[in-house]
């Protein structure tokens, strides 16, 4: 049986290897036993994805970001709604471009945020806490939350439209972060 997490395995690795063994069924994946999305395979073909909410391709892109993540692939999976149509070497490309552009973006992105906060980390959002899991079904674009002087903000960002995080060292009036993203180009 296929399963781990995200971090011992790249996606990438995975897709071609239900692809090569034309797996029907689908990789699931779960953080903390909670089933948050799936890629389903017809016969080594990739057909359908989702993800908290997204679809298709987006699907796929924002689950190749995350590391966090475990899967297991699930061959009693019947997959009976098709929203991917793309050959498994282009959906693995498209992926591993995609990630590597993102992680660019990232390094870029704390540089310049850095120039202005003290931030402790800043990376891709783990979808690791349960008030932030729904951000993706209830279409929030920004939330933040303040526990034990730590700030923290999740946002997606337009730019690679994915979830990121940002931990800051000290308080921030995110009235003013707001204004600095927004001005950065970096909120939707």
């Amino acid at each position: 049986m296929l399963n781990g997490t995200l971090k011992t395995f790249s996606l990438g690795s995975l897709l071609q290897i239900c692809s090569n063994e034309n797996n029907t069924g689908a990789l699931e994946f779960s953080m903390k036993g909670s089933l948050c999305g799936r890629i389903g395979f017809e016969n080594g073909d990739a057909v359908y994805a989702d993800f908290l909410g997204m679809k298709g391709v987006d699907a796929v892109r924002q689950i190749s970001l995350l590391k966090e993540i475990d899967f297991r692939y699930n061959n009693s999976t019947e997959i009976s709604e098709r929203n991917v149509d793309f050959d498994i070497n282009f959906l693995t490309i498209d992926c591993t471009r995609y990630t590597d552009e993102s992680v660019a973006y990232l390094d870029e992105l704390q540089e310049a945020i850095r120039t202005k906060y003290a931030v402790n980390s800043l990376k891709f959002f783990e979808y690791d806490n349960c008030v932030f899991v729904a951000l993706n079904l209830l279409g929030v674009n920004y939330f933040e939350s303040y526990e034990n002087d730590i700030l923290r903000v999740v946002y997606l960002d337009k730019n690679i439209n994915a979830r990121i995080q940002i931990v800051f060292n000290q308080p921030v009036l995110t009235d003013y972060l707001l204004i600095y993203m927004r001005e950065k180009g970096i909120l939707k």
